[in-house]
This record gives structure tokens, sequence and C-alpha cells, in this order.
């Protein structure tokens, strides 16, 4: 009991942490679309496979991994809640879950989630997933997941409350309603321009 009371308060905890983020979060339907999902009633509109800007967004985020990662290592004042986003797809066998790589070319469902409690293990890395799946069968919440640095499709940490990083949130925005949009500007002061 205490344990499910604690499971709940840590995920309401992530989830108010990352809306955001959960938002942004890619999950492949099908061979030709993609959908952001969230732990959120109204998930983002769908996003179409190898969408540009998402693509840039998942290149950006690969492309400032090396700062993100010395931060973890070593925060600066007021820097927390580091997190990365990993997508997975059910698969035979143990473990019972293939990483996906960003924009890989995939047959089935993909959900991106955020993962929490990084660590190093040897080259490659693990983490404990902050959300529950959507569509996923073989993965729960805080399951830990192992993962290599290439297979890193975003990040995002809060420095004195303020999201930094997290370059998949516009381009997944870019495809919800103007509603949406502006709810996520009040809320979180993410402003994407004209998306």
């Amino acid at each position: 009991m205490v344990h499910s009371s604690r499971r709940r308060r840590r995920q309401a905890g992530f989830r108010a942490l990352s809306k955001v983020a959960l938002l942004a979060a890619i999950l492949v339907a099908s061979a030709h679309w993609t959908a952001a999902v969230a732990e959120d009633p109204n998930p983002v509109a769908k996003v179409p496979k190898r969408d540009p800007a998402m693509s840039a967004a998942f290149a950006r985020a690969a492309a400032t991994l090396d700062d993100f990662l010395a931060k973890w290592r070593n925060p600066p004042p007021g820097a927390e809640r580091f997190v990365v986003k990993i997508g997975l797809t059910d698969a035979p066998g143990l473990p019972g879950y293939a990483v996906v790589r960003p924009d890989a070319p995939v047959a089935g469902p993909v959900e991106w989630f955020w993962a929490r409690d990084l660590r190093v293990n040897g080259a490659d890395f693990s983490a404990r997933l902050g959300n529950d799946p959507e569509r996923l069968r073989n993965v729960t919440f805080g399951q830990t997941v192992h993962f290599t640095r290439q297979d890193i499709g975003d990040w995002m940490y809060r420095r004195y409350g303020k999201i930094v990083g997290n370059a998949t949130a516009c381009p997944a925005l870019a495809h919800a309603s103007a509603e949406e949009r502006r709810q996520m500007k009040e809320q979180y002061g993410l402003d994407c321009g004209s998306t």
C-alpha cells in the first residue's frame, strides 16, 4: 500500500515536471505516421513520419548531447531532474522490448519515453521509465531500460524551475491545435513561434 502511494506521488511529480516533454513524445502508429502521446487526456495530433522539423529536432538534441551529459555529471547550480527520451517497441523474448533510434525505420508501434535516474554502464546507459506506456505491453512505469548514446532521441532538465532542452516539443506541437499550443505557452512558457 505504501509502495503504491509512493509510486503515485512519484508519477504525479514526474508528470508535472515533464508535461510538455510528454506531449512531445512520439508514437509510431504505422509505417507512414507517428503520433505524439502524453500523460494527458488530449494527446497532440499526428505528426507525419520523417517530419523534417522533428528530424531536425532529433539532430539538434544529438548535437548538444555531450553538453547535456557534462551537466548531468556535474550539475550547475539550480539544475535538476535530468531525463533522456528513449524510443521503445515491444519485442519477443527478454527483455521484452527493443530500443529504437531516432528516425529509424520501424514496422511496429514505437513509444517515446522520458527516462530518469540515468546511470552509466560501461559504454552504455540505463534509466528508469518515467511514464506508463500508452500502447506497448512489455514495459512499465519505473522499469529500468538499457540503451546506448546513439539511442537517445532528446534530453531535458530543469534549471531554476525552467525547462532546458526538449528539442522535440515544438515540432510535435506544430501539429497540435491552436488551443493546445496556447495552453503550453501559458503553462510552461513554451513559445514555438508560429507553430
